[in-house]
């Protein structure tokens, strides 16, 4: 059976040692299997078909990132369902005026008490947090850059492939898999 899938890279195209041009990252994809393969922004973001598993899709796409970055790379994989379930969970989108401020991080694992336990200790008013399964979704009005709130979600000790994504983005891939 076919699916669509999103996936979602982290640290591509951050730094000079990063780089994958996103016509690269199209060409492993088919390479692979995938069809109907685009690219969003230069920040490792795919929407496919394919008739592997999740789990077998997981395995060959980040062996064959490891390969051409020499480095292992986190992959995140989510369907148009999942990815549209996250959109109508948004506990945030009636305080999110800027959707660029508006962020969901992206969990392989559900996360544990103890890892985030350093989000529970501190308060980061105005921003505001939130954790829904395998997602974190997170209002910096004062944008990320300066958030502390962003710092300490980057800091956590959590298993597993992790990314972030603004609202934006999130919203543009649900509308490519939906196409």
């Amino acid at each position: 059976m076919t699916m669509r899938y999103a996936l979602l890279l982290r640290g591509v195209n951050v730094g000079t040692n990063n780089s994958l041009p996103m016509a690269e990252l199209r060409a492993l994809l088919t390479k692979l299997g995938c069809s109907d393969v685009q690219t969003y922004v230069q920040s490792g973001n795919a929407v496919f078909a394919t008739e592997l598993s999740a789990t077998k899709l997981s395995a060959a796409v980040e062996h064959a990132l490891e390969r051409r970055m020499g480095r292992p790379i986190a992959t995140t994989l989510r369907t148009r369902e999942q990815l549209s379930a996250i959109v109508a969970r948004n506990p945030f989108a009636q305080a999110a005026s800027k959707p660029a401020f508006l962020c969901v991080t992206f969990l392989s694992h559900p996360p544990t008490k103890a890892e985030l336990a350093p989000l529970a200790a501190k308060d980061f008013a105005p921003d505001l947090f939130k954790v829904t399964g395998t997602e974190i979704y997170s209002w910096h009005p004062n944008g990320q850059g300066r958030s502390p709130l962003a710092a300490a979600l980057a800091k956590l000790p959590l298993r597993g492939a992790v990314t972030t994504r603004n609202w934006n983005t999130v919203k543009k891939l649900e509308q490519l898999l939906a196409e």
